[in-house]
């Protein structure tokens, strides 16, 4: 950086915060001097613009103009704090992470099978020579806010599973932002790492609790074997003062799977980033998402697949609901490189609007620079059938009632594709708590 060059006092107060927080942060000197290449990479660009085609409908406004800062320690919540967050009758391990660091109180992970590995990932940075290790494993992360995420994680979860290994259970991992100081950010960092022929289920939860404003900056990076298999179900629940900002990276070896669920229904402000690429032949992604932005709030999809080679496959289906002044995005892109012959492609996404105010931005991508290929998406934007709203309530239904019903059947069949009887009452019932009239209806979800 010149000495001429000018920072934006915003960027100023996170390198005096980096300058605060740095002895503290996990890992070794070599982990530490990537930490500041990322810290740099972060001040050159600064926050994302809606000048940025990326971001033109997403304005970090709200988030540039505080002043937010890490945690030292967290601030656990009780347990009646968060017994709303956690899905009656879900067998899983859980490891819990509380304003960005580890709470052994809170966290679950007796008997994992042999093979398998979940810890604090700040433990993992600490505890193994510092030289192999990476503040972020995955090559291509673009994004300011990425490497901002890699200067200042303070934890996260670390998930190993050795060759061959299968969980038979799932893997909770609940990153809770307390909410009991003001303008404070929570940093983390998980990374999942696959072995040959390993399969393992991840829950990864965000909430909120308390009432103060904050912001979640978290990445997730899996680095997938061969023959390997990975389901992630991301379910964000950020409390109606939180700010979010999350971005996965998948990168898919021979023969690997990725199912990748996600469910926004939190936050004043959500930004989400899914990004796989498929790097050998007969690899696939499977991306799956629903949004239902309501009041005031703002949530924003961007997806990226990447079709590097020949023999791929991937399956795209999003669905949006949107009431109030609720705004939403989505943005898919599919890329199919040229030497990407025979990959078989499908994207679609289509919203919902409850209400005249409501407003979504669709835009799904196609690039395609390969001849043998089969590719198509498509995206729809549409209100409900009055017909249908008409028949429920000839049947005795309420008007609420019979919208709450029809809009909660459009998004069911993407919450079914989970496939864990307790995450699906869990995920239901929470989005017709959300939808007008839909409260009624929540408990015989």
């Amino acid at each position: 950086m010149s000495a001429t060059q000018q920072i934006e006092p915003n960027i100023d107060h996170y390198l005096a915060e980096y300058a605060r927080v740095e002895r503290e942060l996990p890992g070794s000197d070599d982990s530490k001097r990537e930490r500041q290449a990322e810290l740099r990479r972060f001040s050159d660009a600064g926050f994302p613009s809606t000048r940025e085609e990326d971001w033109k409908y997403t304005s970090l406004r709200p988030i540039e103009k505080r002043r937010f800062e890490i945690s030292d320690e967290a601030d656990t919540p009780s347990e009646k704090a968060l017994a709303p967050f956690l899905p009656a009758g879900l067998d899983a391990f859980r490891i819990v992470i509380v304003d960005g660091h580890f709470s052994a109180v809170l966290s679950g992970l007796d008997g994992l099978p042999p093979g398998a590995t979940v810890r604090s990932f700040a433990a993992y940075l600490n505890a193994t020579d510092g030289a192999s290790i990476k503040a972020r494993e995955i090559d291509e992360e673009p994004g300011s806010l990425t490497a901002m995420n890699a200067a200042f994680f303070t934890d996260g979860a670390y998930i190993e599973m050795a060759a061959g290994t299968v969980v038979d259970k799932p893997i909770h991992v609940l990153s809770v932002a307390s909410g009991a100081r003001d303008e404070r950010m929570t940093q983390v960092r998980h990374r999942y790492v696959m072995g040959e022929n390993s399969q393992a289920t991840v829950i990864e939860h965000f909430v909120g609790v308390g009432d103060n404003p904050y912001f979640t900056n978290a990445v997730t990076e899996a680095v997938m074997g061969r023959n390997s298999q990975l389901t992630r179900c991301r379910v964000q629940q950020e409390s109606d003062k939180g700010y979010h900002v999350s971005s996965f990276f998948a990168q898919q070896r021979r023969d690997s799977r990725v199912f990748n669920h996600g469910f926004d229904l939190g936050g004043r402000l959500a930004r989400i980033d899914t990004n796989a690429r498929l790097v050998d032949q007969n690899s696939e992604v499977h991306l799956f998402g629903v949004y239902a932005p309501t009041g005031r709030q703002h949530i924003d999809n961007h997806t990226r697949i990447d079709h590097a080679t020949e023999h791929s496959l991937s399956r795209e289906f999003y669905k949006g609901v949107l009431a109030d002044y609720g705004r939403g995005v989505f943005n898919g892109k599919i890329i199919i490189h040229r030497d990407a012959q025979k990959t078989d492609s499908a994207q679609a996404c289509d919203a919902l609007l409850l209400s005249d105010k409501a407003e979504v931005d669709a835009k799904p991508e196609l690039e395609i620079y390969a001849d043998d290929v089969t590719a198509a998406h498509g995206s729809t934007v549409g209100q409900l059938d009055e017909d249908a709203v008409f028949y429920l309530k000839s049947r005795g239904i309420g008007e609420e009632g019979a919208r709450a019903i029809l809009t909660y059947s459009f998004a069911n069949s993407l919450v079914n594709k989970v496939g864990i009887p307790a995450l699906v009452s869990y995920i239901e019932a929470a989005l017709l708590a959300k939808l007008p009239g839909g409260q009624a209806y929540a408990d015989l979800a």
